[in-house]
């Protein structure tokens, strides 16, 4: 019985320890839930399908001379060759494989590429979007182009760019965005700043529903519709944290000409317990935003971590990185023939990642050990698509009060339009938690040590005494006898 106890004992604290090692941590729903003004609107990045002005530059007649060895040849200039160089990597990934690299490694910029996609994009944001407004406020001076991997671009709402990278550390070559702030008073460990009024920035709104979101209007004229360069028309839109930097190739949505989209937003906000920071990241799987420093960016997310880690593979395997990756001084911008080397970058991280997690095999040095971060906020989303032909009905509404010459103006753009809102006005956020800390590790073992074997801590406590305390004891004992015996044989007796 006394073996039976003790295997039984050994058995059950075993499985005590692996729930106290590798499971410790609940995600459960928080006791409150958060209203919609406690966390910010979500950046709006909009990335126009069309990526230059036609009037600048023939891209059909320009990528011949480049491609088509049986084109008529005319001399191209160094500012055309630029030009094309530089459009050529943000164009359809058709142009990043084959053949298409091979003609372009006789090919090398002599210009910065990102200040040439400013000379030839479609336009400032004031050119693109119609109208604006968010709640009761106007926005359209709100959007800022911002340099991403789908080129130029336009984006509300994101934090500014001294408090997303770490300036000291990169180029100097150009700014990935600019802000109309110059702080924000918003964080993912903190939430809004105490002192922050209810229109601040990063923006919040104020209710939920239609009206209290925002509702915009975007046009493009249709002479820069273009297939050669991108197969596809409209834009393309990516809703995502004021703390991450877009992305677009990973995650989008279109919004094409001649339609509208509503978005119904539904945020997943995930918190963590103090109590959890003194838990390793591997146990609690997310990181704390002081724990994992990135090289790049002042603040940590997975998002901003994955980039980060395809830069530095993209460099490590290319020598060079894409020009919208943050980089320092002395690495080189790739060429356009460099592109393939990139995506198979892209490629290769992929299944570095998936690798690792399939085998849970994390002794490589290449993974990116992107954790989650222990405070994080997602926007999902409801889409719903109509048809939406503004000039048809902005003739049929003013065709009697506006001159010919301003109709036909208005029937030579497309339009569509776009509305985002929160669903609710209240949400519950998930929070992790300790699910099984020191003391209930304590508190289990003892109850299964009682159970089999009717120990408790007063038993631990004779035990020290009946193992240590009391041979000490004893011995003592047993010498301090022995001396006074022998005291007493060497003592004169009274006779």
């Amino acid at each position: 019985m006394l073996l039976i106890s003790l295997y039984g004992c050994v058995g059950l604290i075993g499985n005590i320890y692996y729930k106290w090692e590798h499971k410790p941590v609940i995600l459960s729903f928080n006791e409150e839930p958060v209203s919609v003004w406690e966390i910010p609107f979500p950046a709006i990045t909009i990335c126009p399908e069309s990526k230059f002005r036609p009037e600048l530059l023939n891209f059909t007649l320009l990528s011949d001379q480049i491609f088509d060895q049986d084109a008529v040849r005319f001399d191209i200039n160094d500012d055309e060759t630029h030009t094309i160089l530089s459009l050529l990597q943000v164009c359809d990934r058709m142009y990043s494989h084959g053949e298409y690299q091979e003609a372009l490694k006789s090919y090398k910029f002599k210009q910065n590429i990102v200040r040439k996609l400013y000379e030839i994009c479609p336009g400032r944001s004031r050119d693109l979007i119609f109208q604006c407004r968010m709640s009761v406020y106007p926005c359209r001076d709100s959007f800022k182009e911002t340099v991403t991997d789908e080129g130029i671009c336009y984006t509300y709402n994101l934090i500014p760019e001294r408090e997303m990278f770490r300036k000291d550390y990169m180029h100097t070559n150009y700014d990935y965005y600019t802000s109309l702030h110059s702080s924000s008073n918003w964080s993912l460990d903190e939430g809004y700043k105490p002192e922050a009024e209810l229109r601040t920035y990063p923006s919040r709104v104020y209710g939920s529903g239609f009206e209290a979101g925002l509702y915009m209007q975007l046009r493009m004229p249709k002479s820069y519709d273009e297939y050669h360069c991108r197969e596809a028309l409209g834009f393309k839109v990516l809703l995502h944290s004021p703390a991450e930097f877009p992305v677009i190739s990973r995650k989008f949505f279109r919004l094409t000409y001649n339609h509208e989209v509503t978005i119904a937003l539904k945020p997943q906000i995930t918190s963590i317990a103090k109590s959890l920071s003194n838990y390793e990241p591997s146990r609690r799987k997310c990181f704390f935003s002081y724990e994992r420093k990135l090289e790049f960016f002042a603040v940590y997310n997975q998002v901003n971590c994955e980039l980060e880690c395809l830069t530095n593979l993209t460099r490590k395997l290319c020598g060079c990185v894409r020009f919208s990756m943050p980089y320092t001084k002395e690495t080189k911008v790739c060429e356009t023939s460099q592109l393939e080397c990139a995506i198979q970058a892209e490629n290769e991280i992929q299944l570095v990642v998936a690798m690792e997690g399939i085998t849970k095999n994390h002794s490589t040095g290449d993974h990116c050990n992107c954790l989650p971060a222990c405070n994080s906020i997602e926007y999902d989303s409801e889409l719903t698509q109509t048809k939406y032909d503004y000039a048809r009905s902005f003739h049929l509404r003013y065709r009697t009060q506006l001159s010919e010459e301003l109709l036909e103006k208005v029937a030579n753009y497309n339009f569509a339009k776009l509305a985002i809102y929160f669903k609710q006005a209240q949400y519950m956020a998930l929070r992790r938690s300790e699910l099984f800390g020191w003391t209930d590790f304590i508190a289990n073992c003892g109850g299964v040590l009682g159970l089999c074997m009717g120990v408790s801590l007063l038993s631990f406590a004779e035990l020290v005494y009946y193992c240590m305390v009391r041979p000490i004891l004893s011995i003592r004992n047993f010498k301090k006898i022995g001396n006074d015996n022998a005291v007493m044989a060497v003592q004169p007796t009274g006779d």
